[in-house]
């Protein structure tokens, strides 16, 4: 397992964007479980690099650590693009939420949230899913990668 580590590194550093897990296990000819070990043990090595993959059940991408953020951003000047209180406040409850409504996200907030979920999948920070009947908003790699975390689980315990 250890000698795709940078294959696995070099695979998602060359894609430059999400690559679908079920592609790497067939790539790789390795199970679901041995996917996840193989993130892991090489999180522990990119980790010294200020590097790591983001992995949720279907994509993996790499990704800097929140630590660099800034640092990246300024080498290749660009700006970073401040979000408003009402769509930090969406962008919240959408991330503890998900998948979640814009009614819902609505009901919470007491007021609507229209504009502010447009700004936020523009952003790519939110994406739109209809796995159910009714259109629900989930958080994306790219809002992984801004909060500096690898995945959900990592999130804070939101204050009640």
């Amino acid at each position: 397992m250890i000698s795709n580590i940078p294959r696995l590194v070099t695979l998602l550093f060359y894609s430059g964007e999400a690559v679908s897990a079920k592609q790497i296990i067939k790539e790789f000819k390795i199970s679901q479980e041995e996917l996840g070990q193989l993130v892991i043990t090489a999180n522990k090595s990119l980790d010294s690099l200020g590097l790591y993959i983001i992995y949720s059940s279907t994509k993996l991408e790499l990704a800097t650590l929140s630590q660099y953020t800034k640092a990246t951003l300024a080498f290749h000047n660009d700006s970073t693009q401040t979000l408003s209180q009402s769509a930090l406040e969406v962008l919240s409850i959408i991330s503890y939420n998900q998948p979640i409504s814009k009614d819902e996200v609505d009901d919470i907030r007491g007021v609507s949230s229209e504009q502010s979920l447009k700004n936020l999948a523009n952003l790519g920070l939110i994406q739109k899913s209809s796995n159910t009947s009714d259109l629900k908003y989930t958080t994306t790699t790219e809002f992984l990668k801004l909060a500096g975390i690898k995945n959900l689980k990592d999130l804070d315990t939101p204050n009640e």
